[in-house]
């Protein structure tokens, strides 16, 4: 039996819930249906959406432990031992290395992970940019899949895909996560608008709001009747979004792998520390400009997504720097190759 183990809500967003999606789907394609565990109802829609069996534990996601009972009964009815015939994928930053210890009496057990904590776990995923330069303890953590060949990107980007980078800048895509806690988007919005020499260039903004976005209404009563700002909500082809504009401003988030597959010139930014590794790497070994922490200092993270995207605006072969530079970090097959590392570990 096979459990993926993740969370989604206002208060963490959905990212954790999108990319196992897209490892579930590669296992599917496996002739494997995994069970999704959830802590609570919020994301149980958009897994049930997607064909996949969701069992909903009760609990605090906040408070992993509490819900090893639970785990345990559960495979114990469905399967006819606890043992290591199964295979759990965890995905949360609430988990603890007892967790991680308890969980592996009774299956496999696999893990995504940003922060280069070691943890007691059969399978250890990094797919972030930087993951390769982090140092796992072997001792504890017993394989790794580290780097961006192991990027779980949704379905829809997982095919090369055609995108031409055009004379004129004319649309611009901004995306602050699943919830946009500090209503970062109207930040942005509301200061490319004014700005002088973005509002010669005559730029329609794109602004994705996120399922667990608390913001959207005041969204549509700041600009429905703006003809420059377009809101997307329920968006469920984001790659047609992608491909009609000319720059994305995303946070460091999934969203940057899924924009750097098609190409399209990209301004980063990140709101916390799990997310701050990867702006500042994919800044060092890109000409992408990471504007910086949007929580700690605002003012500056949308000052410098002005002049970053003013670039975009003025210099063509910089956006064409961009397009090759991202296109060369993904190849789509990352969800292909986690689905198939987690079969191998009941071989």
């Amino acid at each position: 039996m096979y459990i993926i183990r993740a969370d989604g809500n206002t208060a963490i967003g959905m990212g954790h819930v999108m990319r196992c999606l897209s490892i579930a789907d590669a296992m599917k394609d496996r002739n494997i249906e995994p069970v999704f565990m959830t802590a609570d109802n919020d994301c149980v829609a958009m897994i049930g959406d997607r064909g996949f069996e969701v069992c909903v534990l009760g609990t605090d996601y906040r408070d992993m432990e509490s819900e090893l009972p639970l785990i345990r009964e559960f495979l114990r009815q469905r399967t006819k031992d606890v043992d290591a015939s199964s295979v759990i994928l965890v995905d949360s930053y609430q988990v603890t290395s007892k967790y991680y210890e308890e969980l592996r009496t009774m299956a496999k057990v696999a893990c995504l992970e940003d922060m280069g904590q070691s943890y007691p776990v059969d399978l250890l995923v990094n797919y972030n940019i930087y993951g390769p330069k982090l140092v796992y303890d072997n001792k504890i953590t017993h394989a790794t899949l580290l780097g961006t060949g192991y990027q779980p990107l949704r379905r829809e980007f997982q095919q090369d895909m055609q995108y031409d980078i055009k004379d004129k800048i004319t649309d611009v895509m901004i995306t602050t996560g699943g919830s946009d806690p500090y209503f970062a988007a109207r930040a942005f919005t509301d200061t490319f608008l004014s700005e002088k020499e973005l509002e010669k260039s005559q730029i329609r903004y794109h602004i994705i709001s996120g399922p667990f976005n608390t913001h959207g209404e005041e969204l549509h009563k700041l600009y429905d009747e703006n003809p420059w700002v377009e809101i997307h909500e329920h968006v469920t082809c984001m790659k047609e979004i992608m491909k009609q504009c000319d720059v994305v401003l995303s946070a460091t988030g999934s969203t940057i792998y899924e924009v750097s597959a098609l190409g399209v010139p990209l301004i980063a930014f990140y709101f916390a520390e799990n997310q701050r590794q990867g702006a500042e790497m994919l800044s060092d070994i890109t000409r992408v400009i990471n504007c910086g922490n949007y929580a700690d200092d605002a003012e500056q993270t949308v000052r410098n997504a002005v002049k970053a995207l003013l670039k975009c605006v003025k210099d063509k072969e910089y956006r064409e720097t961009l397009y090759h530079e991202e296109r060369s970090l993904v190849d789509g097959q990352g969800a292909a190759r986690i689905a198939q590392a987690l079969i191998d570990l009941t071989k």
